[in-house]
């Protein structure tokens, strides 16, 4: 059995606070996410899963652009002409109060505001139930694991689509604790919410796939979603596959004399390193200068000013 978890697309991400990008820099930035998720159909159907879980935040708010509803539509239609099944839910930043205005292609299910369990049959006759539910309003403050079935007698393979963090009753999103989600005794937890892919159990995998694509620049590195194959064992080990060519970077360049440094020499200094350092894709880098950097009169007077 193989299959991608993804989660947090976030379609229509505004990337505000940005300035001084050009027009086409801004419109790459911006449309980025729907490129991600173009990526994640070509690896779906590439790598040939047997079935697609997107866990929730597909989009960035709870009323979506043209834009943002085509290029979904788009990614499940192709998808569903792979003969891909697609299990979604909707998270705290997309609820939906009322699902039915949605028409999908017909491989896709969605997961209602309740606890449900939906079973499918791979390709090589493996049976699997997936549980997992949908937001009805911005926040859900009790623990839901209670509603989630233990795995079930006839199944190869039970998973678990969990939107939420670990908290406690009344926190805002599906609070929840790892021993609790051991005691339904799934084979792979697959989660969403949290930005930061993680795993919080190794076995069985209970893991947070991360979002797909940085949205400002306190999620710095690689982004994409998981690739999860049985093993002969019948574990599952997830592959992380990144998705996107923008990423958000943090770096501290190592600077040389002479000191006091002019902004000429740092600025050439800067250069030279970024061109070797930032080799593959698009990167947009927060520099950090180096706390012992002692400047000229003539640098600290332009840094006080403005950008360097």
């Amino acid at each position: 059995m193989k299959f991608l978890h993804a989660a947090d697309l976030h379609l229509d991400t505004p990337f505000q606070g940005l300035s001084g990008l050009t027009p086409a820099l801004q419109e790459r930035l911006v449309t980025a996410p729907l490129r991600a998720l173009s990526r994640l159909v070509d690896l779906a159907v590439a790598e040939q899963v047997d079935f697609v879980l997107l866990v929730g935040d597909l989009f960035d708010q709870q009323g979506q652009s043209v834009q943002a509803q085509a290029a979904l539509m788009t990614a499940l239609a192709r998808l569903n002409t792979a003969s891909i099944p697609v299990l979604l839910s909707f998270g705290n930043h997309d609820f939906q109060a009322d699902l039915s205005r949605w028409h999908f292609p017909a491989n896709v299910h969605v997961f209602g505001p309740q606890v449900t369990t939906a079973t499918l049959t791979t390709v090589a006759q493996e049976r699997v139930a997936i549980s997992g539910f949908s937001y009805a309003q911005r926040w859900v403050t009790t623990d839901p694991v209670d509603d989630y079935p233990v795995k079930a007698t006839g199944v190869d393979y039970q998973i678990g689509t969990l939107h939420g963090q670990i908290g406690v009753a009344g926190d805002h999103y599906a609070p929840f604790n790892v021993s609790e989600l051991l005691t339904k005794h799934y084979d792979y937890w697959a989660l969403g919410h949290i930005h930061q892919r993680q795993t919080l159990n190794s076995q069985p995998p209970i893991v947070y796939a991360g979002n797909t694509q940085g949205r400002h620049r306190g999620e710095t590195g690689a982004k994409g979603c998981l690739i999860v194959n049985s093993q002969a064992d019948q574990t599952l080990q997830p592959v992380f596959h990144a998705l996107t060519d923008i990423e958000w970077a943090d770096w501290t360049p190592t600077l040389t004399s002479p000191e006091p440094m002019s902004r000429s020499h740092i600025v050439h200094q800067l250069a030279d390193q970024l061109s070797l350092k930032m080799v593959t894709g698009l990167k947009l880098v927060t520099i950090t200068l180096p706390a012992s950097l002692q400047l000229s009169a003539m640098a600290e007077l332009a840094l006080n000013q403005g950008p360097f």
